[in-house]
C-alpha cells in the first residue's frame, strides 16, 4: 500500500502542467519555449540526477531517503500556490524532477529488499500507482481550475497525494528501523557493466517512444480527422489500456518467471501500434493503434524495471542498476518526441514522425533478445 501511495506522487508535478498551460502562459506572459520547460525540466531531471540515489541510500539509508524526496515533492507543489512569476514555477519543476529522479530507483531498492520473490508483482502496483497518479492529475486538473478559480489552485492541490504518501511512509520508517545491513557493500554505478548499457538504451528506447506517443498521438488523431475532444478521447483510451497492462502484465511475468519473451512480445506489439499510426489508415486507425500500444508500452516499462532487480543481489545493488538505466534513459527519451515534432516540422504530417518511432521500436526489439536476466538460471 505504501509503495502505490507513494507512486501515485511521481507524475501529478509534471502531468497536471499540460492541461492548464495556455493559462499559465497567458498569466505569466510565457512564450512558449519557456512554457515547454516546465515539463522538459523534471524529465532531464530524472535522468540527471538519477545517479545522486547511491549516496543519498548510503548516507541516509533507502528508506529515509525515500521520505526525504517524498518532502522536496511536496515542497514544490506546495510552492504552485504561491507562483505569481515564472521563475518560482521553473523552480518548482526543477524541485520536483530531483526528488523523482531519486525516489524511482529508491523504490527498485526497497521492493528488492521487501520483495525479492515477488518483484514483477510489486513493480506492477508501482507502474499501476505511476499510471493512476498522470491520469488523473492530467484529468483533473482543469476542473479543479474552474472549481478553485485558480490554476495555482490547481497545481498546488497536489501536494495533498505528497502529505498521503508521507503519511504512509511514517510506519514504514518505524517498522524498518534497523533492518537495512549497514554492512552490505557499497558501490558505484555499473558504468564498466555492458549489460547495464544495453538495460539503458533499452529503457531510453521505450521511454522516448512513450512520451512521443502522448505528446504526439493526439495531435496525429486530429491531423487524421477527429475533433480536439475526439483526439483527447483517443489519448484517455491508450492511458486506460496501458495503466490495465501495467498491472496484469507483470503478473504473469511472475507466474511464468521468463521475462525476455514477453519483453520481445511488447515490443512486437509496440511496432504494430506505431505502424498503425504512421498509415493513412482513416479514422478507426487510431482506436486499432490504442489496442496495441497500451498492450505493448504498458508491459514494457513494468519489466523494464524488473531487469535492474533481477541483476541485483540486495537493495543497494538494485538501486544503483535502476539508477543508471533512468539516468540515460530519461535524457533519451526528452530527446526523441521533440525529434518527432521537428520531422512534423519538415514534412507537415505525423506519419514520418511514427515511421521514426516504428524504428525505434524495432531496435527495441533487437535489444530484448539480448536482455535474458544472467542470474534467472543460477536462482
Amino acid at each position: 500500500m505504501a509503495i502505490f501511495i507513494v507512486s501515485l506522487d511521481l507524475r501529478p508535478p509534471i502531468t497536471s502542467i499540460g492541461p492548464l498551460m495556455t493559462q499559465i502562459q497567458h498569466a505569466l506572459h510565457m512564450n512558449s519555449l519557456t512554457a515547454s520547460l516546465l515539463t522538459a525540466i523534471p524529465v532531464f531531471c530524472m535522468g540527471i540526477f538519477a545517479p545522486l540515489t547511491g549516496t543519498l541510500g548510503d548516507k541516509m539509508g533507502i528508506d529515509r531517503a525515500i521520505f526525504a524526496c517524498m518532502v522536496l515533492i511536496g515542497l514544490s507543489t506546495l510552492l504552485r500556490f504561491f507562483v505569481h512569476a515564472s521563475a518560482l514555477l521553473l523552480v518548482s519543476a526543477f524541485l520536483a524532477g530531483v526528488g523523482i529522479a531519486v525516489i524511482g530507483p529508491l523504490l527498485s531498492g526497497f521492493i528488492k529488499e521487501h520483495f525479492a520473490e515477488r518483484a514483477a508483482a510489486i513493480i506492477g502496483i508501482y507502474s499501476v500507482g505511476i499510471g493512476v497518479g498522470a491520469t488523473v492529475s492530467a484529468g483533473l486538473s482543469i476542473p479543479l481550475g474552474s472549481a478553485l478559480h485558480s490554476w495555482q489552485a490547481s497545481l498546488g492541490t497536489w501536494t495533498v497525494l505528497a502529505a498521503l504518501g508521507l503519511a504512509v511512509w511514517v510506519p514504514v520508517l518505524v517498522a524498518d528501523r534497523g533492518f537495512r545491513d549497514e554492512k552490505q557493500a557499497k558501490g558505484r554505478l555499473p558504468w564498466n557493466v555492458g549489460r547495464a548499457w544495453l538495460l539503458l538504451i533499452a529503457f531510453g528506447l521505450q521511454s522516448g517512444i512513450y512520451y512521443s506517443v502522448t505528446t504526439w498521438l493526439a495531435p496525429q488523431a486530429e491531423q487524421t480527422g477527429y475533433s480536439a475532444a475526439g483526439a483527447g478521447v483517443v489519448l484517455t483510451t491508450f492511458s486506460v489500456i496501458q495503466m490495465f497492462s501495467s498491472l496484469v502484465i507483470p503478473m504473469l511475468v511472475h507466474r511464468s518467471n521468463k521475462r525476455t519473451p514477453w519483453l520481445m512480445a511488447c515490443a512486437v506489439f509496440s511496432v504494430i501500434g506505431l505502424a498503425l499510426c504512421a498509415m493513412p489508415l482513416g479514422m478507426t486507425g487510431p482506436w486499432i493503434a490504442d489496442v496495441f500500444l497500451g498492450i505493448g508500452l504498458g508491459g514494457l516499462f513494468p519489466i523494464l524495471l524488473i531487469l535492474p532487480l533481477d541483476e541485483a543481489s540486495t537493495g543497494d545493488e538494485a538501486s544503483r542498476w535502476t539508477a543508471m538505466m533512468q539516468c540515460g534513459g530519461y535524457i533519451m527519451s526528452g530527446v526523441v518526441p521533440m525529434l518527432a515534432g521537428a520531422i512534423e516540422d519538415a514534412t507537415g504530417s505525423y506519419h514520418q514522425s511514427f515511421w521514426l518511432l516504428v524504428a525505434l521500436a524495432a531496435a527495441l526489439f533487437v535489444c530484448s533478445y539480448f536482455l535474458k536476466p544472467q542470474r534467472q538460471a543460477s536462482h
